[in-house]
């Protein structure tokens, strides 16, 4: 279901979803098909994450605070 494309200029390894068509098929199925491949393979998130550049300690500041946020919403969670 996934081909891998590598670019020469950068390391990543970027997927290209492909949608196969039989030859009766609905456009609209296969639409919907395209549609929920991009959502489980979370490509949207990806590309907006990628749109600018975030620096590391950026990224970690908010890894850390998504997790004490978290932690927070299970205690008071279990507080109840």
């Amino acid at each position: 279901m996934f081909k891998t494309a590598t670019n020469a200029a950068t390391s990543k390894q970027e997927f290209m979803l492909i949608v196969k068509l039989e030859k009766k098929v609905n456009i609209e199925k296969a639409l919907k098909q395209l549609k929920s491949k991009v959502i489980r393979t979370k490509q949207l998130k990806k590309l907006r994450e990628n749109k600018h550049f975030t620096k590391p300690s950026a990224k970690k500041r908010l890894q850390k605070s998504k997790a004490i946020y978290l932690q927070q919403k299970d205690l008071k969670e279990n507080q109840d």
